[in-house]
């Protein structure tokens, strides 16, 4: 009995400290089931962030405007509402022992990381085709597809009101937002429309880059849509991979998504080499691109697809005397793009038109797909994927049934 009431009592004095204290209230969630704590409910999911805090007239006088970002406090209400109530119901899940273990089945039974750190073969479909190269492994390139990192605008929702003045100054309203932005045609209106990567969302590259650079992958030849979040994606990555500085970022309009999803907010103007190279990104200002992208220009999901294969194939082609691994850096769509063009490449058989699959929803930021040379096939990457409590595990093998649905698993 002494203990249930020590319990009960420490569980009021929690949810009175929490009531008064907003920014550490979601801790009251791990103290939902204590005994004797159910009368005391807390109800902190329930209130909104635009709830007034319990502070007197003349101290929030006294406090008003002293920091830049406390008038953003209404920017990004409904994501972070979102969250919050993602958080209950994952709470519940855990608390009814039904969360699912986000390793299970995510790759081949027995998959050692370690023991593939330094290449062999990763291939998981087994196949003859996979199996009579195999042998020819160790020398064969990689080519790579990568989504771009979290972004800002989707994080935060409307932000440039608030980031931005009547003079297009540039102000971060929060910890996760890019330090600065540079100028760029168009202002703070063209940053609106194409946005930045936020500083987890750059993070997310760098751990991808990472876990190439422990698994003995390098990179020679990066190709990334000429959205700045794909670019800054592919210029954190190659800092995770310690990649020399020889090795430049070829800024590729071709590998953009499907124009037709901005119809309704319109294109802004891409960032120059030049713009990219002044924001610290080395980016390759000698590249040509091969396909001049036109921004005001309708397409069909096929003329997306086909802008797309030429590109990839293009670029597998011109550099395979030089040789080096390949990185295609771009959009979620560009994985299964990027699958089923390799696929394609240089078979005389008819293929179905190119649809766009509900894989899409299922592609993470900073997910990665892995393609191996001699035929080229797809395959386990060379590193694990990683999961953040705002991002989901990317299964590689969803993949399979769009590239080769004759394919054994």
């Amino acid at each position: 009995m002494k203990v249930f009431f020590c319990i009960k009592n420490a569980a009021r004095v929690i949810e009175n400290l929490l009531s008064k204290s907003t920014p550490y209230s979601g801790v009251s969630l791990y103290f939902r089931e204590l005994p004797g704590f159910n009368t005391h409910k807390t109800r902190v999911l329930k209130r909104t962030m635009s709830e007034k805090h319990n502070t007197s007239a003349d101290s929030m006088e006294k406090n008003k405007n002293t920091y830049p970002y406390e008038d953003a406090e209404k920017m990004g209400l409904e994501q972070s509402e979102k969250s919050f109530s993602e958080w209950s119901d994952y709470w519940e899940s855990v608390r009814q022992d039904k969360q699912p273990n986000v390793l299970k089945d995510m790759h081949e039974p027995g998959y050692d990381w370690k023991a593939n750190v330094n290449g062999g073969n990763h291939s998981t479909v087994d196949t003859k085709e996979s199996k009579s190269s195999s042998k020819n492994d160790e020398a064969s390139r990689w080519v790579f597809a990568m989504r771009h990192g979290e972004r800002v605008d989707l994080t935060y929702g409307s932000w440039v009101p608030y980031c931005f003045d009547e003079n297009g100054t540039y102000t971060r309203k929060d910890l996760n937002m890019p330090e600065k932005l540079t100028e760029r045609v168009g202002g703070a209106e063209s940053y609106a429309r194409d946005s930045p990567l936020t500083r987890v969302g750059a993070l997310q590259a760098a751990l991808v880059g990472e876990g190439l650079r422990a698994a003995g992958v390098r990179l020679r030849h990066v190709y990334a849509s000429a959205a700045l979040r794909s670019v800054a994606t592919a210029h954190h990555m190659l800092k995770g991979l310690q990649a020399d500085p020889s090795v430049k970022i070829r800024v590729e309009p071709g590998i953009f998504e499907y124009k037709k999803w901005y119809a309704a907010k319109g294109l802004a103007p891409f960032m120059t080499p030049q713009e990219l190279h002044n924001a610290g990104y080395n980016v390759d200002l000698n590249y040509k691109p091969y396909v001049n992208l036109g921004l005001n220009t309708d397409e069909t999901v096929e003329e997306y697809y086909q802008r797309n294969e030429f590109v990839i194939h293009s670029a597998v082609r011109d550099t395979k005397e030089e040789g080096g691994n390949i990185i295609f850096v771009g959009h979620a769509a560009t994985l299964e793009v990027t699958a089923t063009a390799l696929h394609r490449l240089e078979k005389k058989e008819e293929f179905p038109p190119y649809e766009i699959s509900d894989t899409l929803l299922l592609v993470p930021y900073c997910a990665i797909a892995a393609l191996r040379e001699g035929p080229w096939r797809l395959v386990a990457p060379p590193c694990p994927p990683f999961a953040s409590t705002s991002s989901g595990r990317f299964n590689w093998k969803i993949l399979q049934d769009i590239v080769a649905p004759s394919q054994e698993k």
